[in-house]
């Protein structure tokens, strides 16, 4: 392989990779684990070939190609990534904005790498220059749309409670439009790739902060809480606080043993809350946190409580147990 090869195998690909790569080094709790951004990684190489297909189908049979990729391709390539780190979010695997980030972005980052080793194998422009404006331009963008929907999507989350399709609408409506305007043309490809290279650290700093700040207010605030209910069913006084209450009204609906059970529940589930903000803090203080041997006996205790209680009993206690997207992140982060 010529020199002049090389460098374009090194321009289109590696400016993404090293993005990434700093990304999770700006990360100071490192929540996300490696396996979770390989998995970004296939995803999105996955939703590349998907749109390849799709993008190639749909140029054979347009009477204007010449729009297509200015507001057709957005919608079509942002939703095959979205699919990733819409699941990530909606099943817990990651809670917070700045992992949200990461893990979009590393699905815009596979996506990239698939279609600039494409764009290698057809294109014969030896030219470093049109390489440098892909992999600094074009790689970042998939990467930086990407990441900008799954973040809007986790803050929606967490500031007005929103669940469902109108927690990723928004989202994924973001990631479209600057996917689109980046495709519009309305800047000179240098001038759109300095945008991109100027413009996303930035945005990124801002994702940082504001994420850092949530998290560690929901640290310090959650422990609390839970020490204070640990220590309440400690001294016999739970059925004094508003959850002691609620369970108290269940006498006439659930034997002794069931709410005996659910009260064990609920006093396992917040040990293994606690257990998990303390294990961020050490993180935070750059401490490596240590395997409990326990950890899995508390787990198998957990869904012995679950299959004991019952499918209604369980709806029942569940307003009682920690349901919130950090709650049952806690429960993935100490599983794994």
């Amino acid at each position: 392989m010529r020199i002049d090869e090389v460098l374009r195998v090194i321009l289109a690909l590696l400016p993404v990779l090293l993005f990434l790569a700093g990304l999770r080094v700006l990360d100071s709790y490192k929540l996300v684990p490696l396996r979770i951004v390989g998995g970004a990684l296939a995803a999105g190489a996955v939703a590349a070939a998907i749109c390849y297909g799709i993008n190639t189908v749909v140029f054979q049979h347009i009477q204007r190609p010449d729009l297509y990729p200015r507001f057709g391709a957005p919608v079509v390539e942002e939703l095959a990534k979205s699919a990733f780190w819409i699941f990530l979010i909606a099943t817990a695997r990651v809670a917070f904005m700045v992992d949200s980030a990461i893990c979009g972005f590393a699905v815009g980052a596979g996506f990239a790498l698939v279609e600039n080793i494409s764009y290698l194998q057809v294109l014969d422009e030896r030219s470093p220059g049109l390489w440098l404006l892909r992999g600094f331009g074009t790689a970042v963008m998939h990467g930086g749309a990407a990441a900008i929907g799954a973040f809007v999507s986790v803050y929606l989350s967490e500031s007005r409670q929103w669940r469902g399709v109108r927690q990723f609408a928004p989202g994924l409506a973001a990631a479209i439009t600057l996917h689109s305007l980046f495709n519009q043309g309305m800047l000179s490809p240098v001038g759109s790739t300095v945008a991109v290279v100027a413009g996303l650290p930035v945005i990124f700093v801002v994702v940082f902060y504001i994420s850092e700040r949530s998290l560690r207010r929901w640290m310090t605030g959650k422990l609390d809480q839970d020490i204070d209910i640990l220590a309440m069913i400690a001294r016999g006084e739970f059925r004094k606080t508003p959850q002691g209450a609620y369970l108290m009204s269940l006498n006439d609906a659930f034997p002794p043993e069931v709410r005996g059970d659910m009260l064990t529940l609920l006093h396992l589930t917040i040990e293994l809350s606690a257990r998990a903000k303390g294990d961020l803090m050490l993180r935070e203080a750059g401490l490596e946190v240590p395997p409990d041997p326990d950890l899995e006996s508390r787990f198998k205790e957990l869904r012995y409580l679950e299959r004991s209680i019952g499918p209604t009993g369980m709806l029942a206690v569940r307003p009682l147990l920690a349901q919130t997207p950090r709650d049952l992140w806690e429960m993935h982060h100490l599983a794994r």
